[in-house]
């Protein structure tokens, strides 16, 4: 048999001996090495896999005489470049024939092994000089090899990088809803470039320790093979994996074996074809946030600049995840409250939008913890904070997967109660809320309770909307707090009614501050001993277009609930303003001040010092001639911020007094820290001496009290002469009363400003005190 029946020539040259395999790269060195050692029958070039050395071709032997030695001889050389060791000279016997085979390693200039040139001839041994022709001719294959490599690994850089910038554009193009869409061309893309059989990007989820597909190429089941969509990983080792070295993992299981890879990886394939497997570790700020990996069923290696590629790649996808979930998270926090992580007002309206708009009958639920603010100021507003967070977990354990619970800030829930419900079943699922809210909570070693009250409205489809809706559950809500809270209140017919004659108050209230509407009366405060004129109390009075001259209590809760006692309160401070430096002219010997009252309201609403400051230099009016009256709920909501009122007060020379003292506790707690200089007593405690011996002791405690402070005692509704002798007996000489004077409007007030005293009255207590002390 002829060696050049075995390793046919290449185009363009002549027929001579040689082997099995040819190369592009130089087939004259090949064809020569067959020519020079006699009797060789094979001369080959095996090619480590993944190594493909451009210009370096394998054929197979013609003669079918030669094909099992061929092949026998190939396999234990591949299989020794496959392992740890390449054999260097070796005989074997094949078909009853020894084949002597010298083999010599072909290596890149950086010394990594690449292939093997073997030659093979039957029967006889090598010789030292064979032997380093064959090794002189690997030398200049490697040289070859090396050369071409370069080449191969310059073009397959320029290729990736290419691969990279195109990702890179897609990318950052990439949006929440083109996500998807964008991996899949990506995935698709790399496959593609680096010639795999499948690309997968996997997502760990922590929670349970599994790794899950997100998107992997081709997107239909690989024939034969099956990417489980779910697999177990170890998060710890997902971990030491990112922070190796080199961020690569790869791994090649050999006949489907069921070897454990690292990070994750593992994937389950039947058959007997080698899998070669490429894994990525995808890392952003926190731990490994996934993997992405590369298939290929057959024997393969990973260039370096394959890998880097897919490293850089790996980078941009954690770009974009970490732009999407900046995203997701700004969304997020655009509709959910921070504290509690419930959904905020916007998403609340929205759903409540969405329900109506599908015609759901819906019942909205609007909850507020009874007297939070007071808890929130003694425990702390951290403190505050967890009990609001607890509240959110309460209301989420307790409603259902259909229901809805937003908090829309402060205190504040809403639950949306889903389908068709009656009245009686959405009290009763606004009870179960409650009695949730109810139980005890331990802070800081103390058990916490904390009640609510909550107002009930039921939807009807195509008839209102949601901030109607949610308006009229907010009245209902109030109305369960004036009756004491801890309760809840269906929004009725009756709740409608009064709330469209409160808005029509509120509106005619408006017109009237706008268009002069409102008047002011003063009731005198007389000396009770002699009727001295003392001080006029200012009186704010609506002239109703329908109903006349209406009182302040009739209209002042609908001015305080509409912000409407601000500029009510402005008109007033003026109005006193101009008539007291009318009077300061008309009776210049009158030395009185206007007493007037301050709605809490007004605490709340900042420069109502410095407005007063301008109303008295406006009309050059001294602050001596004023007296502010605090009510008692200013020193209960805000006592930080009254506290600074009253010193700015009292800068101006303008005297403070307390209103209804003694019928809370905090009127005691105020004097310790509020300059006061009058403490005027509430007409229940005046009223009900005659009749109540307690509150004839109560007058008399606070008497005594302000007299140990030195401050002034004003009794407020005075109705008869029996009540001005008890006064009188317990030291108490201020007093003003409907038996000694009514309000009056200022221009009625003309004789008893002339006159200096109030006669009515007290003229006939001091005839019988007189009297009565002559008869003794």
């Amino acid at each position: 048999m002829r060696n050049a029946d075995l390793l046919p020539c290449p185009p363009g040259t002549d027929g001579g001996r040689g082997g099995s395999v040819s190369t592009d790269s130089d087939p004259m060195t090949i064809r020569m090495l067959a020519q020079v050692i006699p009797e060789v029958e094979i001369v080959e070039i095996v090619v480590l896999p993944g190594h493909e050395i451009p210009g370096f071709v394998s054929g197979s032997p013609s003669d079918p005489g030669l094909v099992k030695a061929n092949s026998r001889i190939r396999g234990r050389i591949l299989g020794g470049l496959l392992g740890e060791s390449l054999p260097g000279s070796f005989s074997c016997v094949i078909a009853g024939t020894r084949w002597r085979v010298a083999v010599e390693s072909i290596q890149t200039e950086g010394g990594e092994v690449v292939g093997a040139l073997f030659v093979a001839r039957p029967g006889r041994v090598w010789k030292d000089w064979e032997r380093s022709l064959v090794k002189a001719f690997g030398a200049v294959l490697s040289h070859g090899a090396t050369l071409a490599m370069r080449e191969k690994s310059l073009l397959l850089q320029r290729r990736l990088d290419e691969l990279v910038g195109q990702v890179a554009e897609k990318l950052m193009s990439a949006s929440s809803t083109s996500r998807q869409e964008i991996l899949t061309w990506t995935m698709h893309a790399i496959s593609e470039a680096l010639a795999v059989h499948a690309a997968v990007l996997r997502r760990h989820d922590y929670s349970k320790n599994i790794s899950v597909i997100e998107v992997q190429w081709p997107e239909s089941p690989l024939s034969d093979h099956t990417l489980p969509t779910e697999i177990a990983f170890d998060a710890q080792m997902a971990m030491a994996a990112a922070k190796a070295p080199r961020w690569a993992l790869a791994a090649e299981l050999e006949n489907g074996s069921d070897a454990t890879p690292t990070a994750g990886d593992r994937e389950l394939r039947e058959g007997d074809e080698p899998v070669a497997r490429m894994c990525i570790p995808l890392v952003g700020a926190g731990p490994p946030w996934g993997t992405l990996m590369l298939l290929h069923f057959g024997h393969r290696t990973w260039a370096p600049e394959e890998v880097r590629m897919l490293q850089a790649v790996g980078a941009l996808l954690m770009q974009l995840q970490a732009r999407i979930d900046a995203e997701d998270q700004t969304l997020h926090n655009a509709v959910h409250d921070e504290l509690t992580g419930l959904p905020n007002r916007r998403s609340l309206l929205a759903q409540l939008t969405q329900r109506l708009d599908d015609r759901r009958k819906t019942a909205i639920l609007f909850f507020d913890l009874d007297r939070f603010k007071v808890m929130n100021d003694f425990l702390g507003h951290a403190s505050g904070d967890w009990i609001l967070a607890s509240v959110a977990d309460r209301i989420r354990s307790t409603i259902g997967p259909d229901d809805f619970a937003a908090r829309l800030g402060g205190d504040e829930f809403v639950v949306l109660f889903s389908g068709r419900h009656s009245e009686t079943e959405a009290i009763d699922f606004a009870e179960q809320i409650l009695v949730a809210l109810r139980r005890p909570v331990e802070l800081a070693g103390q058990q916490i309770t904390h009640a609510a009250s909550v107002g009930v409205v039921l939807s009807t489809p195509g008839k209102s909307n949601g901030m109607e809706l949610i308006g009229w559950a907010d009245i209902a809500l109030y109305a369960a707090k004036r009756r004491g809270g801890n309760q809840a209140v269906l929004f009725d017919e009756g709740l409608r009614e009064s709330v469209g004659k409160r808005s029509r108050t509120e509106l005619t209230l408006r017109q009237a501050i706008d268009r002069g509407g409102l008047r002011l009366h003063y009731q005198p405060e007389v000396d009770l001993r002699s009727g001295r004129l003392l001080a006029l109390e200012a009186l704010v009075r609506w002239q109703h277009p329908a109903l006349g001259l209406i009182p302040a209590s009739a209209f002042m809760s609908v001015a305080e609930e509409t912000g409407l006692v601000v500029d009510m309160g402005r008109w007033v401070f003026t109005e006193v303003c101009r008539q007291l430096a009318a009077w300061r002219v008309e009776y210049p010997d009158l030395a009185i001040s206007v007493r007037v009252n301050v709605s809490p309201c007004q605490f709340l609403i900042g420069g109502l010092v410095k407005f007063v400051e301008n109303c008295l230099d406006s009309y050059r009016v001294p602050g001596e001639c004023l007296c502010i009256e605090i009510a008692e709920r200013a020193i209960l909501q805000e006592p930080e911020q009254t506290a600074l009122i009253v010193e700015g007060f009292r800068a101006l020379g303008i005297e403070v007094a307390i209103d209804d003292f003694g019928t809370n506790y905090a009127s005691f707690a105020a004097l310790k820290r509020l300059p006061v200089n009058y403490l005027k007593l509430s007409p229940d405690f005046v009223q009900g001496m005659r009749n109540d011996s307690i509150d004839g002791a109560i007058v008399e405690t606070i008497i005594n009290l302000a007299t140990a402070l030195d401050l002034g005692v004003i009794a407020k509704g005075v109705e008869s002469g029996e009540t001005i002798d008890k006064l009188l007996d317990l030291s108490c000489i201020r007093g003003q009363g409907s038996f000694i004077s009514v309000p009056m409007a200022a221009e009625k007030l003309g004789l008893m400003l002339r006159a200096g005293r109030v006669p009515i009255g007290t003229d006939r207590s001091r005839e019988r005190r007189l009297a009565s002390s002559l008869a003794m």
